[in-house]
């Protein structure tokens, strides 16, 4: 029965081509003369077969796609018209002389006699396209009945030799222009087109650059796993080539070696891999071993002071729970940083969530696209100045952690505080980075996998040491490894800067140091000011619709991810955290009034317009030109920092704002506080996880954002609890241990025997 069903639907799909092309008989020349299809004769096996009825069979198959068999009208037949992909593939001529051309003519005869594997390799190909009006583009078709396919052929007499088949699933990418005839550009550029227009109208970019390109379309293809992806390119190059022509296109057809893949070539588990595990069960073990120890302990003492045993209470679960979880508020403005950073960080899981739906498949992107419409939006499409603020709370804290520092012990360590910064970010970072590089890849499999996880597993196995050495956002910016990773490098660098700035600015007369302080700003925001106005840059990054890959966006590799473009931000964090230090040698405070007004002003008003000023920007039909464009992207992103960092400042010199100062400080915002930097690390892992084994395209609706959002959240803080107990948590404890407990103990004894009175001869 299953026999007589596939016969049936192959031979129906390839009648409605024939159908197309006006020749129904030529897809089986025997047809007239036998009533018996299993048992005709088809001595087709290699290219050199001189066999007459190979050579009319495959002549006869060709003439299906040649270019002269369809009409040269544009508008109404090329679409109708478009030929079936696995038709195309599997009646070329073109291919060379080997294994995928022998297999290739082995996969048409047992499709034509109607054989199960040949019919589960047709059938999980996509034919044509559908859904491009609406910016559904790429088609997946069966991914996992073709990557699953493998078949031993049995013997017959035109294949004497037993053979073994296997499905190699590609994506095949098609560029569609018109040949000869310009794009009709003019404003007002639209989202939605005259439905009595032209259908290209649709399909052609209009000048509107926020539109998913529909011209550039890609479908599934599943081929013999024999076959290259040059293979199949050389394959289907010459027909789609020809039957462009004919209707006044022109048709690129490009296959990558990343969009094509087989279970033959699976990623062996290397043993780096098996090394990153054996670090990994050390890590458990010592979290156990540390556990145990701490549990047999009387009143949770050491009586005996080894490091052996200090360095195993640095594992404990019970301890570094507890530190977590303890909540220890006592400076009225820096306690309201542990519920800016949870919301902020929120909305960056949310925002790359949302990026997710930009550069991965979608059905309905007519509907993202018509989000750019509307200003509201505006704080999802430019959610990127939420990394300012935290460049403004880093700064803020550094400011003010430094001068805390000089005003106790009137010197610092620079070697020694780059050392503890260092240590306490890169052990986490570093073992999410080479999970990426070694794990992950093993992990599942999808029609993008190869796309997304295999193109991150490469840039971290050969980027991994940029990440290292927090120079990831200018040595190989493009082959980056974890894109959120280019944070990082901006806020040590930053740190690192910002260690020279204060101390300066804490050695000077006050006047003279805030004036420093001023000018650097000052300077920060002109750079991304000539940017912008002399090489005519964007002022924001925009995620649009139409982009596929971030490491291709020339704005986010080349300017948006540099250290010299985002230090306005950090150094008015710098401003901040320096004025809060100092307001504690005075008594004066902001009133009542004045601290409500500047609060709703500073906190609400200024950061509102800001994200409603950029929908500017975003607009294409607005006028905007090149100073205000200049002007907006050398102090948008400082003047948001500022919105943020005076909440803090505020809280700490103003009155009157006890209502604010318990709404940001509740019991439960600190130790979520704590996980935040491990859900930054962690958070993009689930989500390019989820893209790259999507089966179908993705439906955009504010529904289902929120609802991949949630379970996000969810997934992210219990992965950061648990990388916070066993790997952030127990290097912090011996970073102050072994570092800066030692330290300090060597500044009492040089102190003690500086004091120490001089014997007097």
């Amino acid at each position: 029965m299953l026999h007589e069903v596939g016969s049936f639907l192959v031979l129906l799909s390839i009648t409605v081509n024939c159908v197309l092309s006006q020749d129904t008989n030529i897809y089986f020349p025997n047809r007239g003369n036998s009533t018996n299809t299993e048992n005709s004769s088809t001595p087709i096996e290699k290219r050199n077969n001189s066999s007459s009825e190979t050579e009319s069979i495959l002549k006869d198959l060709q003439t299906t796609y040649n270019a002269t068999n369809h009409s040269s009208r544009f508008e109404s037949s090329w679409f109708v018209e478009f030929p079936s992909l696995p038709d195309v593939f599997i009646t070329s001529t073109s291919l060379p002389d080997g294994e995928c051309m022998r297999q290739t003519l082995r996969y048409l005869q047992e499709l034509r006699n109607g054989t199960l594997w040949a019919f589960q390799m047709y059938d999980s190909s996509s034919k044509r396209f559908e859904g491009i009006i609406s910016g559904n583009t790429r088609h997946y078709g069966n991914f996992d009945q073709c990557f699953n396919l493998e078949a031993i052929l049995p013997v017959n007499e035109n294949h004497p030799d037993s053979d073994r088949i296997a499905g190699r699933y590609c994506l095949i990418d098609f560029k569609f222009q018109k040949t000869h005839v310009m794009p009709h550009v003019s404003k007002p550029y639209v989202m939605e087109f005259d439905p009595n227009g032209p259908a290209w109208d649709a399909i052609q970019e209009r000048g509107d650059f926020r539109r998913v390109k529909r011209y550039l379309m890609q479908l599934a293809l599943c081929v013999p796993a024999s076959c290259t992806a040059k293979d199949v390119e050389v394959a289907l190059t010459e027909t789609f080539k020809k039957f462009g022509i004919a209707r006044n296109m022109r048709i690129e057809t490009t296959v990558k070696q990343e969009h094509c893949q087989t279970k033959d070539e699976l990623l062996e588990f290397s043993t780096a891999s098996w090394i990153y595990c054996y670090v990994l069960l050390t890590l458990l073990a010592l979290v156990v071993v540390g556990n145990w120890y701490d549990s047999s302990m009387e009143n949770n003492e050491l009586t005996d002071k080894s490091a052996i045993k200090d360095l195993i209470l640095c594992f404990s679960p019970r301890r570094n729970l507890k530190t977590i979880f303890t909540a220890t508020y006592n400076h009225p403005g820096l306690d309201c940083i542990h519920m800016i950073r949870i919301f902020f960080m929120s909305l960056v899981i949310f925002g790359h969530r949302t990026m997710q739906y930009y550069t991965n498949p979608v059905i309905n992107a007519n509907y993202l696209e018509w989000t750019y419409t509307f200003p509201s939006a505006m704080m999802v499409h430019n959610g990127t100045v939420i990394v300012d603020a935290y460049f403004g709370i880093g700064g803020l804290l550094v400011a003010y952690g430094i001068l805390q520092e000089l005003d106790k012990k009137k010197k610092i360590s620079v070697i020694g505080l780059i050392l503890v910064r260092f240590l306490r970010l890169t052990p986490s970072y570093m073992l999410v980075v080479f999970f990426n590089a070694l794990i992950l890849p093993h992990l599942g499999t999808g029609p993008y996998w190869e796309v997304k996880i295999g193109k991150e597993s490469q840039s971290c196995r050969s980027n991994w040491w940029t990440n290292l050495l927090y120079v990831n956002n200018y040595v190989n910016p493009q082959n980056f490894c974890m894109f959120q990773a280019w944070y990082l490098a901006v806020d040590f660098h930053m740190y690192i800067l910002g260690i020279f700035v204060v101390y300066v600015f804490w050695k000077w007369p006050r006047k003279l140091g805030y004036t420093l302080l001023v000018v650097l700003t000052i300077v920060s925001c002109v750079i991304p000011f000539v940017h912008t106005y002399f090489y005519n840059m964007q002022p924001i990054f925009m995620g649009l619709p139409y982009m596929r890959e971030v490491r291709d966006d020339f704005y986010f590799i080349n300017y948006y991810i540099k250290s010299h473009m985002r230090a306005s931000s950090y150094l008015i964090g710098i401003i901040a955290g320096a004025i809060i230090h100092d307001h504690k040698k005075s008594t004066w405070k902001l009133t009542k009034a004045w601290s409500r007004i500047f609060f709703a002003l500073f906190a609400v008003v200024l950061s509102i317009n800001i994200q409603a000023f950029s929908f500017k920007f975003i607009d294409i039909n607005a006028e905007k030109g090149p100073l205000i464009t200049a002007l907006f992207a050398s102090l948008h992103r400082a003047a948001f920092s500022m919105s943020m960092c005076s909440v803090v400042v505020l809280i700490t010199v103003g009155q009157g704002l006890d209502f604010h100062y318990n709404f940001l400080t509740p019991a439960w915002a600190q130790p979520l506080s704590r996980l935040t930097y491990g859900a930054f690390l962690v958070h993009n892992v689930n989500q390019i996880y989820e893209i790259s084994v999507a089966r179908v395209g993705r439906v955009f609706t504010f529904h289902n954002l929120i609802w991949d959002f949630v379970p996000d959240i969810l997934f992210t803080m219990i992965i950061s609890l648990i990388l916070s107990i066993t790997v952030e948590g127990p290097f912090k404890n011996i970073e102050k241990r072994f570092i800066i407990h030692k330290a300090n103990q060597r500044d009492r004894e040089t102190s003690n025997v500086a004091q120490k009175p001089k014997k007097i001869d």
